[in-house]
């Protein structure tokens, strides 16, 4: 969980280079390139020998890619299509539905059932009172043995629903014509609709499916939402918003007249960068991301999403990502660095909870920030006082938590384990007047949250020569000043990154000890 502490922190063992690849529980095995073409959309395939293949949208058409041995994924036909970089897949009943931006491509229906052998193809541009007016969609979905098109404009900019009784010859039966869809996500009689330009999502009853009729619509956080999924147990919808700097967000949706935000998620590599679509799997969420970026959030706690793998393939945009493969490999598509295989590690979050409180009166604290040092993870705590966050991997953390007005505290060698709850409540301090922390280093600094200066006051006063030093979280000094007598001032701070930062006091006999201060 980041939310808006995700700028704290940016560490790095955690940043590398654009042009090199890294990652964290998820290994990887396979990779395909595709240059010069651009790929998109993606779906797993399993044929009826249980053989695994990788359907890939592509600029040119679909790659369809052989998986009996993931390290060497090999195209063995490619479907061809109008040129476009948005193509995206789904399947049915030994059927793939493929659909593009581009005008007149309508839906290309590829026949899987005698694979490994060949493929067949055609392309279909809708049926009956429709006919020829299918002519591109943005997005497909395929459920309960329908076809869901997407942004597809001449029919519908909303969605689009034909049978696949015959999946050869799909029967156009119902449309939901309300907004625009980008994106839809379906289970039971439920269509959840990504409303992009509206900014929120829409729950659909389509229980007849001839006349879908919208239950209730509920905005994201970044306005923009792009996709969503369900969990397992239907009453968490996960979203995606297509703008930087916006979350993935959890949303307890059991009760449709009281849908409430749960968390939201940023991915740690480039939180910047936003998550583009998010797959449900169990407990986790597969998240191909901007950036280049491909990550595992641990969502078996729906309120406290941490993230507990991650790769960087490069700089373009992971497009799309299957985890549902019986063999239980994760292929993603980078659009401009090919195709990618992983073996993924699902492992389980080891979560931080607890109450930030005022330690004279015992009155919860709001908007406390608390944040795991060496990480990007933090939370803000809410108006009960609580607090909820945690990491990937299992140790010993120091524990830092500030709140104007406050005393900053440290907690050092908090133990958190992977799949385990550590409840730590916090009582905070308030500063003294003048807001000084006093230390052992002969010296007293206003304010331990700054911005632009620090206010340094030396007791006893210094009557030789020494000097200010103000050093980040690695030890590498920003700030050097001499100073005498019994105060000073180090200014013009505002253009330091947001941080821990260390202050000592020294001259040639003495080396204070530092004053541990965070930069806002």
């Amino acid at each position: 969980m980041l939310k808006t502490l995700r700028f704290i922190f940016w560490i790095s063992v955690f940043c590398a280079p654009d042009h090199l690849f890294s990652q964290l529980n998820l290994d990887l095995i396979g990779h395909l390139p595709y240059s010069p073409l651009n790929l998109a959309g993606c779906k797993a395939y399993v044929d009826s020998a249980g053989g695994e293949w990788a359907l890939v949208g592509t600029s040119a058409g679909v790659s369809i890619v052989d998986l009996h041995d993931p390290s060497a994924p090999v195209e063995r036909f490619a479907v061809p299509g109008l040129a476009n970089d948005w193509r995206e897949l789904r399947t049915w009943n030994g059927f793939a539905y493929v659909g593009t931006e581009a005008d007149s491509s309508g839906i290309t229906i590829v026949d899987l059932r005698e694979l490994p052998d060949t493929v067949y193809w055609k392309v279909w541009r809708g049926d009956g009172a429709y006919q020829g007016k299918v002519r591109r969609c943005h997005t497909v979905q395929t459920a309960n043995g329908y076809l869901f098109i997407f942004g597809g404009g001449n029919v519908t900019d909303g969605a689009t629903i034909a049978d696949l009784a015959d999946p050869w010859n799909p029967h156009i039966t119902g449309k939901y014509t309300l907004n625009y869809v980008h994106d839809g996500f379906i289970r039971g009689d439920t269509l959840w609709t990504s409303e992009i330009y509206k900014g929120q999502f829409g729950v659909v009853n389509i229980s007849d499916i001839k006349d879908p009729q919208l239950i209730v619509t509920h905005p994201t956080p970044g306005k923009f939402n792009h996709n969503s999924g369900l969990s397992d147990d239907s009453k968490i919808l996960f979203t995606t918003d297509e703008k930087s700097n916006a979350p993935l967000t959890s949303f307890d949706v059991s009760d449709p007249d009281n849908i409430t935000l749960l968390d939201t998620y940023f991915p740690s590599q480039k939180p910047e960068k936003e998550v583009h679509n998010v797959r449900v799997k169990g407990d986790f969420l597969i998240n191909p991301s901007y950036g280049g970026q491909l990550t595992i959030v641990d969502a078996s706690r729906p309120d406290n999403l941490i993230e507990t793998g991650w790769a960087v393939v490069g700089t373009s945009l992971v497009w799309d990502a299957d985890p549902y493969l019986p063999s239980g490999i994760v292929f993603a598509t980078a659009k401009k660095e090919g195709f990618f295989v992983f073996q993924p590690v699902y492992q389980h979050a080891g979560w931080l909870e607890g109450f930030v409180t005022d330690s004279a009166s015992g009155m919860p604290l709001n908007g406390a920030q608390v944040f795991v040092t060496g990480t990007t993870n933090g939370d803000l705590s809410k108006k009960d006082g609580s607090y909820k966050t945690g990491v990937a991997l299992a140790g010993d953390y120091m524990i830092d938590v500030l709140k104007p007005g406050y005393l900053l505290k440290s907690i050092p060698n908090v133990h958190l384990q992977n799949g385990e709850v550590t409840l730590l409540d916090i009582q905070l301090v308030k500063e003294t007047v003048a807001t000084t922390q006093p230390s052992a280093a002969g010296f007293q600094v206003s304010p331990t949250l700054f911005s632009s200066h620090l206010n340094v006051e030396i007791v006893p006063p210094v009557r030789e020569k020494a000097t200010i030093r103000l050093s980040d979280g690695s030890g590498k000094v920003v700030l050097e000043k001499p100073v005498g007598g019994t105060s000073t001032v180090l200014d013009n701070l505002q253009y330091l990154p947001t941080g821990v930062y260390f202050l000592t006091l020294e001259n040639a006999a003495h080396s204070g000890k530092a004053i541990r201060l965070l930069k806002e």
